[in-house]
């Protein structure tokens, strides 16, 4: 290794050259003497980089404010790369979003133990791809994995690492020249020279051999603490905190270095997952520089390593170096030591690493923890077998890879492993996932196919199409549905559920929902014209002596109608308080009652029938009225609409001794594809505001309703924007607001609360407060249409004198509840207590019943503020300015929130500002 003042004499050296070539001519420092006439003109060599085209450059300086430093949105273009004779070179330019240079990045530090300067906004990495062999994927050998010798130390094997010791040359018009540390292709000699001890095993960092023929991949990581703050200083010795670059930068370049040219459609690549696929539920990969832990709960590296062709380069099999087999206890199934490498793989290795953290609770093997991550306790929002959520190969995704079929079509040990870690390959023993969670601390075939000592037989049992089937994202039928003996749960599912907008098993059925119109009859009934379509296409309903709708089908959804009337002195709320709803199997029937009572209509020349509920009466008084399909999930009472013609998921009869219902004869078992809800405003009436968007939770969800292996309400209350409908602003449960407003906010910010929100917890163990919300949980529009949770958008902004305050307690909670139930109240409430009733509506008669003013109340706005910021101070700032929160009815109502005299939109502390801060 040359040392840096010489690369940086070298770098002057040919500045001076170029100059003197440029510059030389014939006599004296006259004019030169132009070529014969017949002399081609020289060929232009392509300018290494793109120059930057903006006209107003940013100029960094010593005196730059950190926050103008921090607040950069710097764009990076990678030009040449060169490797040859000495350590790789690579021109680069730094533009803002709008194209102008930004000039001055590089500057240094140099620790008081270090041997040369290193910059800290800038890291370099260079690997190559080794074409797999022997059943095995390609994987990527990062050359990077040397130390630089310090003072103390001398130059030892790493795991892989950066380059940031180099020579960095501003060209000061945005382009720069970079000069690696290390010479990659001397690395395999390095590392080969040095002595090493103990654990680490030289051979673990693999063929380090350069091959100039092979696709390498140079990554450039833009990002850091502003010149002078945290340990960017010239010391490296902090005197003020940190100001981190909010938006770094990861800049990936794919090239042959034989050729110099980027990676073609003929060159060998690895593509298998797109940032853009992890951004849709983590929002920011490696979270916000700066954030807090609550906000970025998912966050690492500080946020500055957030492009997944990144990871890969670092995150390789080279990560066992150093590193031993963790330490298991079979028997418990329990790690009982750190676990960097287990079964002889690198846990860090990236399809390891990634599989693992999102398999989660769903591990056969307990007490991982890899830096800090400890794997069992990751929750992940929808089923870990929807393969095709993080690796998507069609052709007409925007976030497609040319490899992100891998998942199927090339198994291996490695990536299936990461999963199925219950199997020793080497052994062909162990347990299976599905084993595992009975319990059972081995299987009587760990690996069917036995042992299995290198990934060549991998592809021969299993098959493209098995492994799709296999990992089809089915949720099983709950063991507590009240249908079973034993089963004590209505309101969960009897069926196996897949989701509509994901892979389906073979044979199953799309069911849609196509409502033409929602209006009022002249009596003031409610009317809905609907029709339901299997796989697009109208299916009319049976006629004549049968039991169910349709063929190879049971159960049935649910005509649903909504509203709001006066409540609390409000004339016309901005939130539903009131609803009226019919099952269609029984007003298909004719055995609908009461308020369900109502007639069912046609079909007509297009197969849509009327719906009118006739013992429903919606008041002159009531406004937003919608209807709605779907929705049903009682298994006792309202079966959910179930395909049951699937050999793969038999229809078997109810075994529950007690609590079924005679005249609905229901059966387990069945498919259910979820069917989207589908809603429509009245003709005549104005619909709710837009708050939130279906397709913002299923960014996550996948699939609302079934976003585990669990499900809520069936699966079939599964459109986030019609949460509000029955979750309304008085409902309450154990002493906590059940409004949507309410819980939402509270379940997503469970790692931000102070009080655990505890609302419907499973066990006095595991409760939402454990929650971690793998988004930037200040970055509202993960969730929010843009304008609704700062009340800028006009419809927002005119609900607010309008909205209700949310209950929290009404009735009385005993203190000689069980422990689970206990746990599971509210803190906020007082036990034994008689609050009294809370408002309802009677569309039957018309009747209002008033809520009775010792109930319990949170205002509107606060509702939503402290489901997160819940600190006694926060809820004091908010009391002091009219809001409430658990105040009674009668108090809460003669206050009034003056919150958006300072958080409106251009105020002192606006919600959207405060946010992005």
């Amino acid at each position: 290794m040359k040392p840096a003042f010489a690369r940086s004499a070298r770098f002057g050296f040919a500045a001076l050259a170029f100059a003197l070539i440029a510059g030389c001519g014939g006599g004296g420092g006259g004019e030169s003497t132009p070529p014969p006439p017949t002399t081609p003109p020289p060929t232009a060599e392509p300018p290494p980089v793109a120059m930057p085209t903006g006209t107003s450059p940013v100029t960094l300086t010593a005196n730059t404010p950190p926050a103008t430093f921090a607040a950069l949105a710097p764009k990076v273009t990678i030009g040449k790369v060169t490797i040859a004779g000495g350590p790789p070179t690579v021109d680069f330019a730094v533009t803002d979003v709008d194209g102008n240079a930004i000039i001055g990045l590089g500057s240094t530090a140099k620790s008081a133990t270090a041997s040369v300067a290193s910059y800290p906004n800038i890291a370099f990495s260079l690997a190559k791809l080794v074409p797999g062999s022997n059943g095995s994927p390609s994987k990527w050998v990062s050359y990077i994995v040397t130390t630089v010798p310090s003072t103390t130390a001398a130059a030892a094997p790493t795991r892989p690492t950066t380059d940031n010791t180099g020579t960095l040359v501003d060209n000061r018009n945005g382009t720069y020249k970079y000069m690696f540390y290390r010479d990659v292709t001397k690395v395999k000699d390095a590392v080969a020279a040095m002595t090493v001890s103990g654990s680490n095993n030289k051979a673990d960092l693999g063929d380090l051999t350069y091959d100039a023929n092979l696709t390498h991949r140079l990554t450039l990581q833009l990002s850091g603490n502003a010149p002078g703050t945290g340990t960017n200083t010239a010391n490296a010795v902090q005197v003020t905190p940190g100001v981190p670059l909010v938006k770094p930068v990861d800049a990936i370049h794919d090239f042959i270095p034989a050729t110099g040219k980027p990676v073609g459609a003929g060159d060998a690549s690895r593509e298998i997952v797109a940032t853009a696929k992890c951004n849709e539920c983590h929002q920011k990969l490696g979270g916000i520089p700066g954030d807090s832990p609550e906000s970025s709960g998912a966050g690492f590296h500080g946020g500055s390593r957030n492009e997944t062709r990144y990871c890969v380069v670092c995150h390789t099999d080279q990560r066992k170096y150093g590193r031993s087999e963790a330490k298991y206890d079979a028997a418990t199934r329990k790690f009982t030591s750190n676990t960097e490498v287990v079964d002889g793989r690198a846990v860090g290795d990236l399809p390891n690493h990634i599989h693992k953290t999102h398999m989660g609770a769903h591990l056969a093997k307990q007490n991982y923890n890899y830096g800090g991550v400890q794997y069992n306790h990751v929750k992940f929002p929808q089923d870990i077998r929807n393969c095709t959520k993080c690796h998507d190969g069609s052709t007409t995704s925007t976030a497609k890879t040319a490899q992100g079929d891998n998942w199927k079509n090339v198994p291996s040990r490695l990536a299936c492993g990461a999963c199925h870690d219950g199997i020793n390959f080497a052994t062909g023993k162990g347990v299976t996932i599905a084993d595992a969670a009975k319990g059972l601390a081995s299987s009587t075939h760990g690996h069917v196919g036995g042992a299995q000592g290198d990934d060549s037989l991998c592809a021969l049992c299993h098959k493209p199409a098995a492994i799709d089937l296999a990992h089809l994202p089915v949720t099983p039928p709950s063991a507590s549905n009240s249908l079973l003996a034993g089963g004590t749960n209505s309101n969960t599912n009897a069926a196996w559920i897949a989701s509509n907008t994901s892979r389906l098993p073979p044979g199953a059925i799309k069911v849609s929902y196509d409502i033409k119109s929602v209006a009022l009859n002249a009596g003031r009934n409610p009317v809905m014209v609907f029709r339901m379509l299997q796989n697009g296409a109208r299916a009319d309903f049976n006629t004549g002596a049968k039991a169910e709708l349709w063929d190879n089908f049971m159960g049935a959804p649910s005509v649903y109608f909504v509203f709001a009337v006066p409540q609390d002195g409000v004339a016309a709320p901005a939130d539903f308080n009131a609803s009226v709803s019919s099952y269609l199997r029984s007003l298909w029937n004719g055995s609908a009652s009461g308020t369900a009572k109502g007639t069912l209509a046609g079909p007509d020349a297009d197969g849509y029938y009327t719906a009118t509920l006739t013992g429903a009466t919606i008041p002159a008084s009531a406004v937003m009225l919608t209807g709605g399909l779907g929705y049903s999930y009682s298994v006792i009472n309202t079966l959910p609409l179930t395909q049951t013609n699937l050999a793969d998921y038999p229809v078997a009869a109810a075994t529950a001794t007690s609590g079924l219902n005679p005249a609905m004869p229901n059966k387990t078992g069945g498919l259910i594809v979820i069917a989207p809800n589908a809603q429509k405003v009245a003709d005549g009436f104005s619909g709710r505001r837009a708050v939130v968007e279906d397709k913002r939770c299923n960014n996550c969800h996948q699939e609302l309703g079934t976003f585990t292996e669990e499900a809520f309400h069936g699966g079939q209350r599964n459109d986030g924007t019609t949460c509000s409908w029955c979750h309304t602003p008085n409902r309450t449960s154990s002493g906590w607001a059940a409004d949507s407003t309410s819980f939402v906010h509270s379940i997503h910010g469970g790692n931000k609360r102070e009080v655990p929100f505890t609302w419907h917890a499973l066990s006095t163990t595991e409760s939402f407060a454990d929650i971690k919300y793998p988004g930037v949980l200040k970055q509202c529009e993960g969730c929010h249409l843009p304008g609704t949770y700062d009340f800028s958008a006009t419809a927002s902004a005119n609900a607010l004198p309008n909205r209700l305050h949310r209950g929290a307690a009404t009735g009385t909670f005993s203190s000689t509840a069980s422990a689970l139930s206990l746990f599971s109240m509210s803190p906020y409430i007082t036990k034994d207590f008689a609050y009294g009733g809370g408002f309802s509506f009677n569309v039957g008669t018309g009747a209002t019943t008033a809520a009775a003013p010792t109930t319990l109340v949170n205002s509107p706005i606060a509702t939503a503020c402290v489901a997160c910021h819940d600190s006694s101070l926060a809820i004091s700032h908010m009391r002091t300015n009219g809001g409430s929160f658990y105040a009674p009815r009668s108090e809460a109502l003669a206050r009034g929130e003056q919150c958006m005299l300072c958080h409106a939109q251009g105020k002192v502390a606006d919600i959207k500002v405060m946010h992005e801060k």
